[in-house]
């Protein structure tokens, strides 16, 4: 069973900013501070094509080793960034992140399908809160959350 999670957070700043600073690892390795750490991110920004293989540490002791983060679209103009991901425990993570003007400000959805063989309802719940815990930590000025069963 596949479920999709939908985060949307608005912020007071402009969406070309909030989108660029989105596409640096430094960004999100700081929006995970506390939470995860990223072994095997490159330094820089996400790029289009480009297959990213990292171990992630979560809470300082659960490692998933060899999670693959593949950047399938990167469209700047449009401010949108598809990934698709997945580890030994999760299947499918396929992320779609747009940021669009909305506003004095812009609003920033993460859409994840999330599939796993065992634990899928419990993944996107750990996802919904880890989304809404990254806005939060950004300063977002309101956070929406939903889960859904496909």
């Amino acid at each position: 069973m596949d479920y999709e999670v939908t985060i949307d957070a608005r912020y007071p700043r402009d969406a070309d900013t909030v989108f660029a600073e989105a596409l640096q690892f430094a960004e999100l390795i700081e929006a995970m501070r506390g939470l995860a750490r990223y072994d095997g991110l490159p330094e820089g920004l996400a790029a289009e094509g480009e297959t990213y293989l990292v171990d992630v540490t979560l809470f300082g002791f659960l490692k998933i080793a060899s999670h693959t983060m593949f950047v399938e679209k990167l469209d700047r103009s449009a401010r949108v960034l598809q990934s698709r991901e997945h580890n030994r425990s999760v299947t499918r993570w396929d992320h779609t992140l747009s940021v669009q003007p909305e506003g004095e400000g812009c609003l920033w959805t993460d859409r994840v399908v999330i599939g796993a063989e065992r634990g899928a309802w419990a993944t996107a719940r750990f996802a919904r809160y880890v989304y809404a815990r990254r806005h939060r930590h950004r300063g977002a000025l309101s956070i929406s959350k939903a889960i859904r069963r496909l």
